[in-house]
């Protein structure tokens, strides 16, 4: 299996798994067990809750969830029950910015998905600050030499690299795939 397969089965199963997670979460959270009340106890293994007669001190029978030694709201200690605490948020991945460039790529490539290029035989290309002839030229990549994409322009007529440490722009007409 080739490595970008791998890399895209392993990315299917992470986002199936949150998927997953997600999907559990929404459910106790709909069911009440994860309401936001803080304070109570559980009751132990051993207890036994009625549903048909309120328990000892509790005043609303109707209540979602009530324990065999209840205390009232008031007294209720302020602090929060692991169950209570939901994971946080995950920040989206922040899109890279290449130094040295006039112009930033439309499109990135993700790790693993970069296709590579090499550049035409009898071809020395220049790298450009930016995705045209008019931009700075910033650099130059022998001919025969290989090259990943980073990004691309909106029509995919150049390409962002990295050689020797220099982020540049190469005209894939120039480019063999």
């Amino acid at each position: 299996m080739s490595e970008i397969r791998k890399k895209a089965m392993t990315r299917l199963v992470l986002c199936a798994v949150a998927l997953v997670a997600s999907i559990i979460f929404s459910v106790l959270l709909l069911s009440g067990t994860f309401d936001g009340t803080t304070g109570g106890s559980k009751p132990a293994s051993g207890d036994t809750i009625s549903s048909s007669a309120p328990a000892e001190g509790v005043d609303d029978p109707t209540a979602d969830n009530f324990t065999a030694e209840s205390t009232p709201a008031e007294e209720a200690p302020a602090e929060a029950t692991p169950e209570a605490t939901p994971e946080p948020t995950p920040e989206p991945t922040p899109v890279p910015e290449y130094e040295g460039l006039s112009v930033q790529p439309t499109t990135y490539y993700n790790e693993g998905e970069q296709p590579t290029y090499t550049v035409t035989d009898g071809n020395n290309l220049n790298m450009r600050g930016g995705p045209g002839t008019d931009y700075d030229k910033i650099g130059q990549v022998p001919a025969s030499t290989g090259v990943t994409a980073l990004g691309t322009n909106e029509d995919g007529s150049w390409v962002v690299v990295n050689y020797n440490g220099t982020y540049g722009w190469l005209k894939t007409e120039f480019l063999n795939g």
